[in-house]
């Protein structure tokens, strides 16, 4: 922990460690304790990255995810020093999918899709092609291209872009019994509202009612045309595994093994052929 040990001396921080959480590609993730209170400490790498990111500690969302009561309590934040100190959630890990669970997945959900954007942030479109650009020189750089039409080719409505988290699969979304939060917005950006929708109903692979009740909450029209775009999401969601898995390899050398990228390659296979039939 000689990592956060050495930020946290640099900005003078009271704090105690108690142990690391979760040492991944963008960042290193501790439980520790602030002011005598329980928190989280995360220290970003994503600057080594060479990512396209949004101001991910930019204080017009993070208080609009406060306020909003979608994101804990932040307790520190330093842009200069990679750093972010938030309030301890317990999150129920053995989660039964209760109707009031999905009620307020929607319902928090299109608070965060309602957040308003600074000037120039950052659109999907414009992570994607940065993608492209770091794969330039891949084997298998054709991945990206097929995503990128892949994207191309989903129907788009200009008022369905919204602030999207763009990776809410479960250890992004915390529940305590009575409230839901939403972490990890370092990949937000301006996207069509279906890519969250499909990630979260894919993620706890709801039921058909449960997919219905996730999108009255969230306050959601549907038509036939809703669930092909949400199919079409859900494939690109598997492209943009594979193709985070093969940057993540670029950077860390080999850090996911060559079975675990033929077993994401493997999910495309069968998902298009599903939607095929």
């Amino acid at each position: 922990m000689n990592d956060i040990q050495k930020r946290l001396n640099e900005v003078n921080i009271q704090f105690e460690l108690l142990g690391e959480i979760r040492d991944g590609e963008t960042s290193k993730t501790y439980l520790g304790k602030f002011e005598n209170k329980k928190a989280i400490f995360k220290l970003f790498n994503l600057k080594n990255l060479n990512m396209k990111t949004n101001g991910y500690l930019d204080l017009k969302i993070t208080n609009q995810l406060i306020e909003n009561n979608l994101f804990p309590k932040i307790f520190y934040l330093s842009k200069q020093h990679d750093l972010l100190i938030y309030e301890y959630i317990s999150s129920n890990k053995r989660l039964s999918l209760t109707p009031k669970f999905i009620k307020q997945l929607g319902t928090k959900l299109s608070k965060a899709h309602s957040i308003k954007l600074p000037n120039k942030y950052i659109s999907f479109k414009s992570q994607l092609n940065n993608y492209k650009k770091i794969l330039l020189d891949h084997p298998k750089k054709n991945i990206v291209n097929k995503a990128i039409k892949l994207f191309k080719d989903i129907p788009e409505d200009k008022t369905d872009l919204v602030f999207s988290h763009n990776d809410l699969n479960p250890t992004n979304i915390l529940f305590n019994n009575e409230d839901i939060y939403f972490i990890d917005w370092e990949y937000s950006s301006i996207n069509s509202r279906y890519y969250d929708l499909s990630k979260i109903i894919n993620s706890y692979n709801l039921n058909n009612l449960d997919i219905n009740n996730f999108f009255v909450h969230y306050g959601l029209d549907t038509d036939d045309n809703t669930f092909k775009i949400i199919n079409y999401w859900n494939l690109l969601d598997k492209y943009l595994e594979l193709i985070w898995s093969l940057i993540i390899n670029e950077i860390y050398s080999n850090y996911f093994s060559i079975n675990f990228i033929e077993g994401l390659e493997a999910k495309i296979e069968a998902f298009e052929a599903k939607i095929r039939q």
